[in-house]
């Protein structure tokens, strides 16, 4: 007795299309927008996603390869760099003749501040994790409240 309805779209819509699955997922793109690429329901990508091994690891392997992308640009954002900017220009010479040349600029990125607390926070959160303001505010509040304790009589 065959089966009756609809037959399952995972082989023939999804599974060949792992490596562009892959590519999508180290974009940034979320489930939804895989599932609209993929042409299926959000709720055939999340069955798919809970019943087969290959699917769920794929998913799970594409965002930490995002994660690891983005970790690294952090910290590359945080401790400054350097880079190659290129720029085109025309200009007319003597006779009158449009000419392009390249101009190429070595130019430093500096540190980023914020990234580099972000950085610091995850990194070596035993020293950073307290920001100091926080701090400051929670030891005002804890002094209040031992003061009204105090003069309500507890």
């Amino acid at each position: 007795m065959k089966k009756r309805g609809r037959k399952c779209l995972y082989e023939t819509a999804v599974k060949p299309r792992f490596p562009e699955i892959r590519e999508w997922l180290q974009s940034g793109a979320t489930e939804k927008q895989i599932a609209d690429n993929l042409g299926i329901a959000c709720s055939t990508f999340y069955r798919y996603k809970a019943e087969k091994k290959e699917f769920a690891e794929l998913i799970k392997n594409g965002r930490q390869a995002l994660i690891l992308q983005l970790r690294g640009a952090i910290v590359k954002r945080a401790i400054g760099f350097t880079y190659t900017e290129k720029k085109r220009y025309k200009k007319k010479d003597e006779t009158g003749a449009v000419c392009e040349y390249e101009e190429e600029t070595e130019r430093q990125a500096l540190p980023d501040v914020a990234a580099l607390n972000l950085c610091l926070k995850n990194y070596d959160s035993e020293n950073w994790a307290n920001d100091p303001q926080a701090l400051e505010m929670k030891e005002k509040e804890l002094q209040l409240r031992r003061e009204i304790a105090e003069s309500s009589g507890w």
